[in-house]
């Protein structure tokens, strides 16, 4: 009897060199059409995320003048970028927070109102209301504390 020689073809799994180019293609262009969309978002999420700690800052100054029983100043110094919390007695310095280009945050322009600083009074009263205005290009948010303590942001 003889016997034949079957030649089966085998199937291999998998993709091509083809086949894989084209997707990393794709992928590619659909990453390029989304990331101008991605940097808006990421820039205006750090704004937000520096107005709230701008927020935090202005609520506890008035919160440390009541808690000390001391006046304390809010300053803004622009050649720094240095938003500080001081004992107005002592100069000791009691918050301070960077503002500028930082890697959590990146500010091109802040603006501090008045710009001579604010005195907070342990009974609750500053000598004005205070407005700082972050801004990053095109997204600027405000935070403002009223004389007598209530904090905003818009």
């Amino acid at each position: 009897m003889i016997q034949l020689k079957t030649h089966r073809r085998t199937v291999r799994g998998g993709f091509t060199a083809i086949e894989m180019l084209i997707v990393v293609a794709v992928i590619g262009i659909m990453a390029a059409a989304v990331m101008p969309r991605i940097s808006r978002i990421v820039a205006e999420e750090r704004i937000r995320k520096l107005q709230g700690a701008v927020a935090v800052d202005l609520e506890l100054a008035f919160s440390l003048a009541n808690r000390e029983r001391k006046p304390v100043t809010i300053t803004y110094n622009t050649s720094t970028k240095v938003l500080a919390v001081t004992d107005r007695a002592t100069n000791t310095v009691l918050k301070s927070r960077y503002l500028g280009q930082s890697q959590s945050f990146s500010t091109t322009a802040v603006t501090f109102s008045p710009t001579n600083g604010v005195t907070i009074f342990p009974n609750g009263l500053a000598t004005a209301a205070v407005t700082v205005t972050v801004s990053n290009g095109t997204f600027t948010r405000t935070v403002s504390a009223t004389r007598a303590g209530l904090v905003t942001k818009s």
